[in-house]
């Protein structure tokens, strides 16, 4: 198995991934915790379901049959984050968040470009689209999250005072088809919180940010 931290349209680590060139891509990552018997079995049964499907899915048919995976993994999946609560919850301190998005501002426009995120109590999710590299080749998914995953983890780590895993290793993303479904996306990083039950209006969470003018760039 080649390097992951390189380019390549399709690759895998627990979840299937699929990074075709352009692509805008809306990614979910969450602390490192450990999950209830009853979900990580539930989400078990899931992808075994989908591998063994995906053996009979022709190859024409493979982008979409992942995508739809994808969609209905992440349903189930970010629900359970949003009402579980003996998670950690250490993205909702204010030192913790900050050291997040301003590393997420620092790569905006030199690994990628941000289009909106939300730092969730136990989780965030992104929408960027990768740039490409001074070798022509676009930025991979894996190496733009490893790059946010290790600096943020030891800057809140000191922060809290602690050692050890901050982020789970895995994180979700999702391949942003078109303009339409761009705009239902960022409508859903930006009411996730409200969602939640957190606030009752999106623009009251002080851990949001959209993009201005966001309709006006290429897709």
């Amino acid at each position: 198995m080649g390097n992951l931290l390189f380019y390549r349209e399709f690759y895998r680590r627990n979840l299937p991934h699929y990074q075709p060139e352009k692509g805008i891509f809306f990614i979910t990552t969450r602390l490192a915790f450990t999950l209830p018997e009853v979900i990580l079995n539930e989400l078990k049964e899931k992808k075994e379901m989908f591998e063994k499907a995906l053996k009979n899915v022709n190859k024409k048919d493979m982008k979409e049959f992942i995508r739809e995976f994808h969609k209905s993994y992440f349903v189930k999946f970010d629900e359970f984050l949003d009402k579980y609560n003996k998670s950690p919850m250490w993205l909702c301190k204010l030192e913790v968040a900050k050291i997040i998005e301003e590393n997420l501002h620092h790569w905006n426009g030199k690994r990628y470009l941000l289009f909106a995120y939300c730092i969730m109590p136990n989780h965030v999710h992104i929408m960027l689209k990768p740039l490409k590299t001074g070798n022509n080749v676009y930025e991979s998914l894996t190496k733009i999250m490893f790059g946010i995953k290790s600096y943020t983890a030891n800057e809140c780590n000191k922060v809290l005072r602690r050692s050890g895993q901050f982020w789970h290793h895995e994180s979700y993303d999702h391949f942003v088809r078109d303009a339409e479904e761009l705009g239902r996306e960022i409508d859903y990083i930006a009411k996730n919180p409200v969602k939640a039950g957190l606030v009752s209006n999106w623009q009251d969470w002080r851990y949001s940010w959209i993009r201005k003018n966001w309709e006006d760039l290429e897709m």
